[in-house]
Protein backbone atom coordinates (compact mmCIF):
# COMPACT_ATOMS: atom_id res chain seq x y z
CA UNK A 1 0.00 0.00 0.00
CA UNK A 2 1.29 3.45 -0.81
CA UNK A 3 2.27 5.64 1.90
CA UNK A 4 -0.51 8.44 0.78
CA UNK A 5 -2.97 6.00 0.79
CA UNK A 6 -2.11 5.00 3.99
CA UNK A 7 -2.19 8.40 5.57
CA UNK A 8 -5.79 9.11 4.22
CA UNK A 9 -6.71 6.14 5.88
CA UNK A 10 -4.60 7.59 9.53
CA UNK A 11 -6.51 10.88 8.58
CA UNK A 12 -10.18 9.14 8.16
CA UNK A 13 -9.77 7.50 11.62
CA UNK A 14 -8.74 10.70 13.65
CA UNK A 15 -11.24 12.63 11.87
CA UNK A 16 -14.21 9.79 13.01
CA UNK A 17 -12.60 9.68 16.21
CA UNK A 18 -12.27 13.48 16.53
CA UNK A 19 -16.44 13.97 15.72
CA UNK A 20 -17.79 12.89 18.52
CA UNK A 21 -15.09 14.01 20.64
CA UNK A 22 -16.40 16.88 19.81
CA UNK A 23 -20.00 16.90 20.13
CA UNK A 24 -18.83 15.80 23.66
CA UNK A 25 -16.23 18.64 24.14
CA UNK A 26 -19.60 20.99 23.35
CA UNK A 27 -21.52 19.59 25.41
CA UNK A 28 -19.67 19.91 28.58
CA UNK A 29 -19.01 23.67 27.25
CA UNK A 30 -15.51 23.45 26.11
CA UNK A 31 -15.30 25.69 23.38
CA UNK A 32 -17.45 28.48 24.81
CA UNK A 33 -15.97 31.79 27.16
CA UNK A 34 -18.70 31.29 29.47
CA UNK A 35 -20.20 29.10 32.60
CA UNK A 36 -23.21 28.47 33.71
CA UNK A 37 -23.39 28.54 37.30
CA UNK A 38 -24.63 25.35 38.72
CA UNK A 39 -21.95 24.35 40.90
CA UNK A 40 -22.01 27.82 43.02
CA UNK A 41 -24.54 29.59 45.02
CA UNK A 42 -25.43 33.13 44.16
CA UNK A 43 -24.78 36.38 46.71
CA UNK A 44 -25.07 40.05 46.58
CA UNK A 45 -22.76 42.31 49.02
CA UNK A 46 -23.96 45.03 51.17
CA UNK A 47 -21.92 46.87 53.32
CA UNK A 48 -18.92 44.31 53.15
CA UNK A 49 -21.50 41.32 54.06
CA UNK A 50 -22.77 38.53 51.38
CA UNK A 51 -26.22 38.28 51.80
CA UNK A 52 -28.28 34.88 49.61
CA UNK A 53 -30.54 36.85 46.56
CA UNK A 54 -32.86 33.80 46.31
CA UNK A 55 -35.42 33.48 44.45
CA UNK A 56 -33.15 33.98 41.80
CA UNK A 57 -31.40 30.86 40.85
CA UNK A 58 -27.70 30.79 40.47
CA UNK A 59 -28.16 27.39 37.40
CA UNK A 60 -30.00 30.05 35.61
CA UNK A 61 -27.03 32.39 35.88
CA UNK A 62 -23.91 32.70 34.20
CA UNK A 63 -20.59 34.08 33.68
CA UNK A 64 -17.29 34.60 31.65
CA UNK A 65 -15.03 31.43 32.94
CA UNK A 66 -12.16 33.76 33.25
CA UNK A 67 -10.76 37.96 33.23
CA UNK A 68 -10.79 40.25 35.70
CA UNK A 69 -14.13 42.30 34.56
CA UNK A 70 -16.39 38.98 33.80
CA UNK A 71 -19.90 39.48 32.76
CA UNK A 72 -22.61 38.56 34.18
CA UNK A 73 -25.54 37.05 32.04
CA UNK A 74 -29.58 35.38 33.31
CA UNK A 75 -31.26 33.69 31.29
CA UNK A 76 -33.54 36.33 29.07
CA UNK A 77 -36.81 34.08 29.50
CA UNK A 78 -36.97 34.33 33.06
CA UNK A 79 -39.48 36.36 34.80
CA UNK A 80 -36.92 36.65 37.96
CA UNK A 81 -34.69 39.17 35.90
CA UNK A 82 -37.20 41.53 37.78
CA UNK A 83 -35.09 41.11 41.29
CA UNK A 84 -31.91 42.39 39.19
CA UNK A 85 -33.29 45.75 38.76
CA UNK A 86 -34.52 45.23 42.70
CA UNK A 87 -31.03 44.86 43.57
CA UNK A 88 -29.95 47.44 41.28
CA UNK A 89 -31.95 50.30 42.80
CA UNK A 90 -32.00 49.09 46.13
CA UNK A 91 -35.63 48.54 46.52
CA UNK A 92 -34.61 45.33 49.22
CA UNK A 93 -33.44 44.72 52.81
CA UNK A 94 -30.94 42.67 54.22
CA UNK A 95 -32.02 39.91 56.61
CA UNK A 96 -29.15 38.57 58.73
CA UNK A 97 -29.58 35.06 59.73
CA UNK A 98 -26.70 32.27 60.45
CA UNK A 99 -28.04 29.56 59.08
CA UNK A 100 -25.64 29.46 56.67
CA UNK A 101 -21.68 30.10 57.80
CA UNK A 102 -20.68 31.60 54.27
CA UNK A 103 -23.30 34.09 54.21
CA UNK A 104 -24.74 36.97 56.45
CA UNK A 105 -28.35 36.05 55.46
CA UNK A 106 -30.95 36.74 52.68
CA UNK A 107 -32.30 39.34 51.08
CA UNK A 108 -36.01 40.52 51.19
CA UNK A 109 -37.27 42.74 48.23
CA UNK A 110 -39.78 44.75 48.65
CA UNK A 111 -41.77 46.94 46.27
CA UNK A 112 -43.55 46.08 42.65
CA UNK A 113 -41.50 42.93 41.44
CA UNK A 114 -43.01 42.83 38.04
CA UNK A 115 -42.22 46.09 36.91
CA UNK A 116 -39.11 46.06 34.86
CA UNK A 117 -39.53 43.26 32.92
CA UNK A 118 -42.81 42.57 31.04
CA UNK A 119 -43.75 39.90 29.03
CA UNK A 120 -46.16 40.99 25.93
CA UNK A 121 -48.11 39.71 23.41
CA UNK A 122 -47.15 41.49 20.11
CA UNK A 123 -50.00 40.91 17.15
CA UNK A 124 -48.12 40.45 13.52
CA UNK A 125 -51.54 40.59 11.94
CA UNK A 126 -54.78 39.19 13.13
CA UNK A 127 -53.79 35.66 13.62
CA UNK A 128 -50.68 35.65 14.72
CA UNK A 129 -48.88 36.97 17.43
CA UNK A 130 -45.71 35.87 19.52
CA UNK A 131 -44.27 36.89 22.76
CA UNK A 132 -41.65 39.31 23.43
CA UNK A 133 -40.03 40.37 26.48
CA UNK A 134 -39.42 44.52 27.18
CA UNK A 135 -36.97 45.64 29.98
CA UNK A 136 -37.96 48.73 31.64
CA UNK A 137 -35.61 51.42 33.67
CA UNK A 138 -36.84 52.56 37.01
CA UNK A 139 -38.88 55.44 35.68
CA UNK A 140 -40.92 52.95 33.42
CA UNK A 141 -39.19 53.92 30.26
CA UNK A 142 -38.22 50.89 27.76
CA UNK A 143 -34.40 50.49 27.42
CA UNK A 144 -34.66 46.86 25.57
CA UNK A 145 -36.92 44.37 23.87
CA UNK A 146 -35.97 40.55 23.50
CA UNK A 147 -37.09 39.00 20.45
CA UNK A 148 -37.23 35.13 21.00
CA UNK A 149 -37.92 34.58 17.29
CA UNK A 150 -35.07 37.28 15.75
CA UNK A 151 -31.95 36.88 14.96
CA UNK A 152 -29.97 37.66 18.12
CA UNK A 153 -28.52 40.25 19.01
CA UNK A 154 -25.10 39.90 19.94
CA UNK A 155 -24.22 43.39 21.49
CA UNK A 156 -26.73 42.47 24.92
CA UNK A 157 -27.36 38.62 24.19
CA UNK A 158 -25.51 35.08 24.24
CA UNK A 159 -26.60 31.53 23.66
CA UNK A 160 -24.69 29.32 26.41
CA UNK A 161 -24.74 25.95 27.18
CA UNK A 162 -25.10 24.05 30.56
CA UNK A 163 -22.43 21.91 30.81
CA UNK A 164 -23.10 18.28 30.81
CA UNK A 165 -26.55 18.66 30.77
CA UNK A 166 -28.66 16.85 28.45
CA UNK A 167 -32.42 18.18 27.22
CA UNK A 168 -34.93 15.69 25.89
CA UNK A 169 -36.80 16.63 23.30
CA UNK A 170 -39.15 14.68 20.68
CA UNK A 171 -37.48 11.46 21.76
CA UNK A 172 -34.08 12.77 21.25
CA UNK A 173 -31.80 14.55 23.55
CA UNK A 174 -29.20 17.44 22.64
CA UNK A 175 -27.15 19.65 24.91
CA UNK A 176 -28.66 22.33 27.12
CA UNK A 177 -28.47 25.74 25.25
CA UNK A 178 -30.36 28.97 26.15
CA UNK A 179 -30.13 32.55 25.34
CA UNK A 180 -28.87 34.80 27.90
CA UNK A 181 -28.92 38.08 28.61
CA UNK A 182 -25.67 40.16 29.22
CA UNK A 183 -26.71 42.29 32.50
CA UNK A 184 -23.43 43.59 33.33
CA UNK A 185 -23.31 45.13 29.71
CA UNK A 186 -27.27 46.49 29.97
CA UNK A 187 -26.73 47.50 33.38
CA UNK A 188 -23.90 49.60 32.30
CA UNK A 189 -25.50 51.07 28.95
CA UNK A 190 -28.61 51.44 30.29
CA UNK A 191 -29.07 51.94 33.62
CA UNK A 192 -25.41 53.47 34.52
CA UNK A 193 -25.13 51.13 36.94
CA UNK A 194 -21.83 48.60 37.84
CA UNK A 195 -21.68 45.13 37.97
CA UNK A 196 -19.03 43.56 39.14
CA UNK A 197 -18.48 39.70 40.46
CA UNK A 198 -16.43 37.56 43.02
CA UNK A 199 -15.67 34.19 42.72
CA UNK A 200 -14.32 32.36 45.54
CA UNK A 201 -14.18 29.04 44.03
CA UNK A 202 -13.22 26.97 47.02
CA UNK A 203 -16.79 28.34 49.07
CA UNK A 204 -18.42 28.20 45.87
CA UNK A 205 -19.72 31.89 45.76
CA UNK A 206 -20.51 33.68 43.43
CA UNK A 207 -21.05 37.61 44.97
CA UNK A 208 -22.88 40.25 43.14
CA UNK A 209 -21.72 44.02 43.61
CA UNK A 210 -23.77 46.59 42.13
CA UNK A 211 -22.73 50.43 42.13
CA UNK A 212 -24.01 53.52 40.32
CA UNK A 213 -21.89 54.70 37.90
CA UNK A 214 -22.67 57.23 35.23
CA UNK A 215 -26.39 58.48 35.23
CA UNK A 216 -26.89 56.80 31.87
CA UNK A 217 -30.82 58.60 31.92
CA UNK A 218 -31.19 61.41 34.14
Amino acid sequence: MKKGAKLGIVLGIIAVLLIPAYFIGRTFGLFQGEVVLTRYALAIEVDGRKYDVWPLISSFAAMDKRGEDRQFYYQAERSDINYLFQLAYKEFEPEPSDDNPYLAGKIQYGGERDKYVTEVRQYENARDSKQIYQFHDGKGRLIYTYDPEAPIDRDYMKEIIAAGMTRHTGGGQSEVIDPYINITKLFKDKLGILVKLDVDAEAKLVTLSMEQGKDVNP
